[in-house]
């Protein structure tokens, strides 16, 4: 469903410090330097490849990056309304990642 969400509550979602939302979340972070590495497995083995650093992130792997929110929407599959809703704590899903997608647009590189 559309919720109607405010700019100021847009802003305050994409500023949340998704090191300590994570780890809130029982999610797996390792220090690195400045930076925290986001640790998780799936059935190809143990992924490090996403770096975080307040409310900021980078996939190296996939070469994307961003704010909690789009955060949110790559790392576990969730809609704009329902990340928003998550970061403000109005709502708690049982976080599963999702594999990071990839787009039409990078499968068709030639």
């Amino acid at each position: 469903p559309y919720i109607p969400f405010t700019d100021e509550q847009k802003v305050l979602a994409n500023s949340v410090d998704l090191e300590e939302f994570l780890r809130m979340r029982g999610e797996k972070l390792e220090r690195v330097g400045r930076e925290h590495k986001l640790i998780y497995y799936d059935s190809s083995g143990r992924h490090d490849s996403i770096t975080l650093r307040g409310s900021t992130w980078f996939d190296h792997k996939n070469q994307i990056g961003g704010g909690a929110i789009k955060f949110m929407q790559e790392f576990y599959g969730m809609d704009f309304q329902t990340a928003v809703q998550e970061l403000l704590g109005q709502t708690v899903t049982p976080l599963s990642h999702s594999p990071p997608k990839v787009s039409a647009k990078e499968e068709k590189k030639e």
